[in-house]
């Protein structure tokens, strides 16, 4: 039977005994609720945020998974229904409560993991506060959504794929990788053509613009010719990317 990293399907008495064991280090993914396309489920964030979440917990050997801080900025999304945003204020205090959360239980190492774009001003208002506050927990976390990006060009020209296509929002990217773990999810007879050209103003911008204007059907690439073989690489390459950082220290700030 798969070991267990989950804290929400796990009791109280196996989180302590887990710790015990030597898992000290827990994921928090940083999630959102909000419109991808016409073709994907409003919660892609989130269930992508756990699987490379668990995926990255077993990967280190010795970390489990927070319940996901599953509803995000996600502002700009608004004009189409389904989409659930908090403020970036409310967010940060979220962050640092369930943050506060774990400390308590002894944790020496907190990994907060976006899953979306529109989440890092929140965690950078957050993270600070919460390493002063411990100095005796490294607090680990990405700063900005264009590093991501810029990380997984070399893959990218390696397959041969376009950029502009894979895209950043409900494209081949995030589609192939929810076909690669949740593919009951994802409608491909409904994927088309988003928006291709210049997004940057979208996670650049304080107040992003409403994403009816960006484009229409939601999309920020392009969601054909997505596939779950693609998804397994890109998942892959995330999750090593992570470990690689995590151990290298690249993310305490």
């Amino acid at each position: 039977m798969p070991e267990e990293v989950l804290i929400e399907r796990m009791t109280w008495t196996d989180v302590r005994d887990a710790m015990a064991a030597g898992k000290r280090t827990v994921i928090v993914p940083v999630a959102a609720m909000e419109q991808h396309g016409p073709h994907m489920a409003i919660g892609t964030d989130t269930y992508l945020g756990y699987e490379i979440s668990v995926r990255l917990a077993k990967a280190l050997g010795d970390g489990l998974v927070a319940p996901a801080i599953g509803i995000g900025y996600s502002v700009g999304h608004l004009p189409m229904p389904g989409t659930v945003s908090i403020s970036e204020e409310t967010l940060a205090i979220v962050i640092r409560e369930v943050v506060d959360s774990l400390v308590s239980h002894g944790f020496t190492d907190i990994v907060l993991l976006s899953s979306h774009g529109g989440n890092y001003g929140a965690l950078n208002a957050a993270v600070p506060g919460l390493r002063e506050a411990y100095p005796q927990v490294r607090v680990h976390s990405r700063t900005d959504f264009e590093s991501g990006m810029r990380r997984r060009q070399a893959l990218l020209r390696e397959l041969d794929l376009d950029p502009a296509r894979v895209g950043v929002h409900a494209g081949q990217g995030e589609t192939s990788m929810m076909l690669a773990c949740h593919p009951d999810l994802v409608d491909m007879e409904r994927a088309v053509e988003g928006f291709t050209g210049d997004a940057s103003i979208r996670w650049r911008s304080k107040v992003p613009p409403p994403m009816t204007e960006t484009s229409p059907t939601g999309i920020l690439g392009d969601a054909r010719g997505s596939t779950a073989e693609l998804g397994e690489r890109l998942l892959a390459h995330e999750v090593a990317e992570w470990v690689r950082a995590l151990r290298a220290g690249e993310l305490l700030g």
